[in-house]
């Protein structure tokens, strides 16, 4: 049943291997798509930064924090330091990317739909599409 709810996923690699991933139906109902995208871009970066932890624990500091995101709207919402009035019904708890961003802790990157391997969680894809998520995720086909 569509309870018009979006769903977020997000799926981390290291090297060509998937090691951490979710897919999961948002909390509350967003009043737009860019709402929603941006909402969506909160829960990776959260573990985002418990993998970067984890890993400079284990003595394997990350440079980079790079996570990708296929909406161009979401993304100028994150990197834009100033907050619109056509953004005043977005929850505060998905405004700390723009302190991620500013603080250089996440690097938010726009990558093209037809390359993004999430969409494999959240949408019908065709056979090509699939066999592409599958190898940029590191599993393997039977």
């Amino acid at each position: 049943m569509d309870g018009r709810k979006s769903t977020t996923c997000y799926i981390f690699t290291l090297g060509d291997t998937t090691i951490s991933w979710k897919c999961k139906l948002q909390g509350r109902i967003s009043l737009s798509t860019t709402e929603a995208e941006y909402a969506a871009i909160s829960k990776p970066a959260n573990e985002m930064i418990w993998l970067k932890n984890l890993l400079n624990e284990l003595g394997k500091e990350q440079d980079d924090s790079l996570l990708f995101n296929d909406s161009q709207n979401a993304i100028f919402l994150a990197k834009n330091p100033i907050l619109h009035s056509r953004c005043k019904h977005i929850a505060l708890k998905y405004h700390f990317i723009k302190n991620l961003i500013n603080d250089g802790d996440l690097f938010l990157l726009k990558i093209p739909g037809a390359k993004n391997p999430t969409n494999m969680s959240t949408k019908t894809v065709i056979t090509t599409k699939l066999s592409l998520c599958i190898a940029s995720t590191g599993l393997q086909e039977n």
